[in-house]
């Protein structure tokens, strides 16, 4: 299983075109999707991808595409990525919403 590491490469995927990338030269800059499709095989291997909208554009769903996607969404958007989910064999879980007393103690512990 695939861990995030401190300090590692991250993308907060806003939708198909706009991202934040975090590493040691961009600090949260906002870059646009081309610019992580341009990014070299090694460059992908280690980066992580945290996104909780639908992967629709289809340029998504390249298997040389390296990365590891971490997409937590509704099971409605989950429909507009099946094809990405169907090309990556992509595992798919399923949790129930917090309650609000988890989402209290969450934030006060």
């Amino acid at each position: 299983m695939r861990r995030l590491q401190a300090g590692q490469a991250t993308v907060f995927r806003v939708n198909d075109s706009e991202c934040y990338l975090f590493d040691d030269n961009f600090h949260g800059s906002r870059i646009d999707a081309n610019f992580l499709f341009d990014l070299s095989s090694v460059q992908k291997k280690d980066l992580w991808i945290l996104t909780d909208e639908a992967l629709e554009d289809a340029r998504w769903n390249k298997k040389s595409h390296y990365w590891f996607v971490v997409l937590a969404v509704s099971p409605a958007k989950v429909k507009g990525s099946n094809q990405w989910v169907k090309e990556r064999n992509a595992l798919i879980r399923y949790i129930r919403n917090w309650e609000w007393d988890e989402i209290v103690a969450a934030f006060t512990y």
